[in-house]
């Protein structure tokens, strides 16, 4: 599995519920109509920690960020197919995220899983 993780802040002038409505009752259905996507796991970020556990480092300032997302895929070629999907089936812009969404990152990562044995 590969993951997509995009880091990002709403838009000033945007309120917070009006996100949330457009997010969840636009965004993210117009997202999982994709067939290449396999899930979506939205973060919001409560606030930053600024040492590791047991005090073992310190951790510098960080973005101030809203929300990080997750996007699963099933692999690589399952992520490309999800992006020429768009590209051939592209949203309207009123239903985008360009004037709500302001992006710090968006990164391709390969997850590992590490779970305690029950």
């Amino acid at each position: 599995m590969i993951k997509a993780l995009l880091g990002y802040t709403i838009v000033d002038g945007v309120s917070e519920e009006e996100y949330e409505r457009w997010l969840f009752d636009v965004h993210a259905p117009d997202l999982l109509a994709n067939p290449n996507v396999d899930r979506i796991i939205f973060n919001k970020i409560l606030y930053p920690v600024t040492s590791a556990s047991g005090g073992t480092a310190e951790i510098p300032p960080s973005l101030d960020l809203y929300r990080i997302a997750e996007m699963h895929f099933a692999d690589h070629d399952a992520y490309l197919a999800y992006r020429a999907w768009f590209d051939e089936n592209p949203l309207p812009a009123e239903r985008g995220p360009a004037g709500r969404t302001d992006f710090k990152f968006y990164l391709i990562g390969e997850s590992t899983v590490v779970e305690r044995d029950r």
